[in-house]
């Protein structure tokens, strides 16, 4: 190679390196101000926040998180949001979680949400039942696809915010073992879904 090729080489590293760490740490808006405005009751809904798990302590330590508990109606149920824009490693497929704790997923469907769709899980443990649903939002496009999810936070990252809002992850469940009506819960609390 002759020198000046090295040299353009060694520029083209130079700059590399600098943007990548210009990326990594440059600070981007997070999704807080969104999780701020979660109401904790409104017409048709009442809240109370929960406390965390010391396991979510752990895993969401720099993550910003809700634990709520709602009545929609005649519905209870138990709304976790996390956003994990100061931790990207604090979102990720839930089904890890639910099968790392010993879960098996018995049934799963897509359904409908306004601004496109999310994942309705019946989950089995022994002879232990449990229901959840959840999606990830940026505010605008709702859908339960962590590979989405990971190409939204990078291109995020490369555009310096500008492809749009931090995307978060909302998980809702049921606080009891009474079966849920997602339609009611969706209708009565339409906040939910303006994550």
């Amino acid at each position: 190679m002759n020198r000046r090729f090295q040299l353009w080489l060694w520029i083209a590293l130079a700059l590399a390196v600098g943007l990548a760490l210009f990326w990594q740490f440059a600070p981007l808006p997070n999704a807080g101000d969104r999780l701020s405005r979660l109401p904790l009751s409104g017409l048709g809904f009442t809240g109370k926040d929960l406390p965390l798990s010391d396991i979510e302590k752990t895993v969401f330590q720099r993550a910003q998180t809700i634990k709520r508990l709602y009545k929609a109606g005649n519905q209870v149920i138990i709304v976790q949001v996390i956003d994990a824009s100061g931790d990207r490693h604090a979102i990720h497929d839930p089904l890890y979680c639910f099968r790392g704790a010993g879960w098996e997923v018995a049934a799963s469907q897509d359904i409908a949400v306004n601004g496109g769709a999310a994942r309705q899980l019946q989950l089995r443990r022994n002879a232990e039942t449990a229901e959840v649903v959840y999606w990830i939002s940026d505010g605008t496009v709702r859908h339960a696809s962590p590979i989405q999810y990971r190409w939204q936070t990078a291109l995020r990252r490369l555009t310096m915010g500008r492809s749009g809002s931090e995307p978060v992850l909302i998980l809702v469940q049921p606080a009891d073992k009474a079966a849920v009506d997602w339609s009611t819960v969706f209708s009565r609390f339409p906040a939910l879904l303006d994550l």
